[in-house]
């Protein structure tokens, strides 16, 4: 065969990308609530150079059989840091956390902020101010 070049594995042409950001353009951030699209767009990301095994609790079992485990790992721990605000890295930065064990974290952050986040955008409402009137004095002074 002339011309035809075996493509790079997947996880090989992962160590080549300049920069994940280029791929998920807006940062995990608490004050955002962007979340869902940040883990949709990681986990697709992931997909596609063959590492979204990492963020699965259930794969320490591949590592025992793949001497490169680990350090793939922690390419995936660096794209996770690399795509989230600081303020996120300062809490979760643990130079023997595991790609599972950051994502693991992350996920609890922003479920386990759900209640508080409600509570705090229903005061917002109650307290918005329509015009010159407040939220309040907008319903006394309906009249239907």
């Amino acid at each position: 065969m002339t011309g035809s070049s075996n493509p790079k594995p997947p996880i090989d042409r992962a160590y080549s990308i300049a920069s994940i950001k280029a791929c998920i353009p807006t940062p995990l951030d608490l004050d955002k609530l962007n979340y869902n699209s940040w883990s949709s767009l990681f986990k697709r990301f992931c997909k596609a150079y063959d590492v979204l095994h990492h963020l699965d609790a259930t794969s320490s079992s591949a590592s025992a059989n793949d001497p490169s485990y680990e350090s793939n790992d922690s390419l995936v721990v660096m794209w996770i840091y690399s795509t989230i605000s600081p303020k996120l890295v300062d809490m979760i930065v643990d130079d023997s956390a595991t790609a599972n064990g950051v994502w693991k974290r992350l996920t609890e952050i922003f479920h386990d902020n759900k209640d508080a986040r409600v509570v705090q955008l229903d005061n917002e409402i109650r307290n918005m101010v329509f015009g010159f009137f407040s939220r309040t004095e907008v319903q006394g002074r309906s009249t239907c």
